[in-house]
């Protein structure tokens, strides 16, 4: 082989691994695809090269970006055949709170129409997180002013208040039921730290009956030489000692409960409508808790804003069995009616500042198979987000629902406060029914 032949086979060699680097690198395709251009006023960071999708498939890129008549017009390059309709929503999606940006198009109806090629459609202006939460932050002060003064007929503040005037009423009525019963139970506690006075010198002579018992000497171990007579007095004492500590145990219930009012208020931008979700938190003791309570409250008959489709069920069911810790906080159960689990961890707990902030995920509604609105939907429903606690009672934040199927993102607030009378009554029952029980035993 001679020089200019191997100099030859070497520049072709370079220039044929140039062509093959600029081929994987510059993402060439030789994919049929045709080009629709979408204008908006925002694109709120989308990027080129951003996935377009389509009901939650990609389908197409975004080519390139341009700043046209004062807004910004985006080139999208879509896969021949995948037919978009006249009436499909076009905004800017994003995978998480703070993730990456994509075009997002929710599908229209047949009857509309396919989007011809070349063809320049309107998209939705996408909703600024950080706007948003100066917005949240706004109303919340607004809605703590307006807690001290008259609003509006059926605004939120005036129901708010006229709720708590109603639990207020509620626990009033409970206050004079229990100053009514309060000089009986008193008499009844008086007499029971007699009775266990007593229960505990009797237990005191059980103790020296029973070292007696086991021998033979004197008159008590003659007697109780007779292995039957022996036997029932040993199962008369044991009798005693289980009903002085059940007693003990009974006594403690009282004042073991804590009970707490959860009041959730979430605004869906997409939709543009508010849900609430209302629990009652009930902590028989330390680490554990029952939740109940109800999610998406809704008035059925109210009228739907917005252009999108609202897939959200109202008035569904909530109930958990929970067990918390310092940092974390695990619920399992029934969430909006359908088998779940949720999780919150709050990682700097014991930092001052940085122990307002708290994460929370849960999952629910694992067999779904079911059509909403037209849409079917398949896989279980995922919910994350991130709150801070701005005070002793309130808390905001941000949520993502519905993460796996329609992604819909919502401004969150939190009201919860603990009430002492229903945890005192709470303990009452508890103390009923184990009395009861105690009389049922011979």
């Amino acid at each position: 082989m001679t020089l200019e032949t191997k100099v030859g086979a070497f520049v072709l060699s370079g220039l044929t691994l140039l062509a093959v680097a600029i081929f994987l690198l510059g993402d060439v395709s030789f994919e049929k695809r045709y080009t629709l251009y979408g204008q908006f006023s925002d694109v709120a960071n989308l990027s080129k090269d951003a996935p377009v999708k389509l009901s939650g498939v990609e389908v197409g890129q975004v080519r390139s970006i341009e700043l046209v008549d004062g807004g910004a017009r985006v080139v999208m390059s879509i896969r021949r055949g995948v037919e978009i309709y006249n009436d499909a929503v076009f905004q800017i999606g994003s995978t998480g709170i703070i993730g990456s940006k994509y075009l997002q198009v929710d599908q229209g109806s047949r009857a509309k129409g396919a989007i011809p090629a070349n063809s320049t459609v309107r998209g939705e202006d996408p909703v600024s997180i950080e706007k948003s939460l100066t917005k949240a932050l706004a109303k919340v002060e607004k809605l703590l002013d307006s807690l001290t003064k008259e609003g509006p007929r059926g605004s939120l503040a005036e129901n708010l208040t006229e709720t708590v005037a109603n639990v207020r009423e509620m626990t009033a009525n409970l206050n004079d039921l229990i100053e009514t019963t309060k000089p009986k139970l008193e008499r009844a506690m008086s007499r029971t730290d007699e009775i266990t006075e007593k229960l505990d010198a009797l237990l005191a002579k059980s103790n020296t009956m029973m070292a007696s018992l086991a021998t033979d000497k004197g008159a008590v171990g003659s007697l109780l030489h007779d292995e039957k007579v022996k036997a029932d007095v040993k199962e008369t004492i044991a009798s005693v000692k289980e009903a002085a500590g059940t007693a003990k145990d009974v006594f403690g219930r009282i004042t073991q409960f804590r009970v707490y009012w959860n009041y959730d208020w979430r605004y869906e931008h997409a939709v543009r409508t508010s849900r609430v979700d209302i629990g009652l938190k009930i902590s028989p003791r330390d680490g554990r808790y029952y939740y109940v309570g109800g999610s998406n409250l809704a008035n059925l008959n109210d009228e739907k804003r917005g252009t999108k489709v609202d897939y959200a069920q109202p008035n569904r069911i909530d109930a958990l069995l929970g067990w918390e810790g310092g940092w974390w906080d695990v619920g399992v159960g029934v969430i909006r009616s359908g088998g779940g689990a949720r999780v919150t961890l709050t990682p700097f707990h014991k930092n001052p500042l940085l122990g307002r902030i708290s994460v929370t995920a849960q999952g629910h509604d694992f067999g779904r198979n079911r059509t909403v609105e037209g849409r079917k939907f398949t896989k279980p429903a995922y919910d994350y987000g991130a709150q801070i606690k701005v005070q002793k009672y309130v808390t905001v934040g941000g949520r993502v629902e519905d993460a796996a199927e329609v992604p819909r993102y919502q401004t969150w607030l939190k009201v919860a406060f603990e009430d002492t009378d229903i945890a005192y009554l709470f303990g009452m029952v508890s103390f009923g029914a184990a009395g009861s029980k105690g009389r049922s035993k011979k």
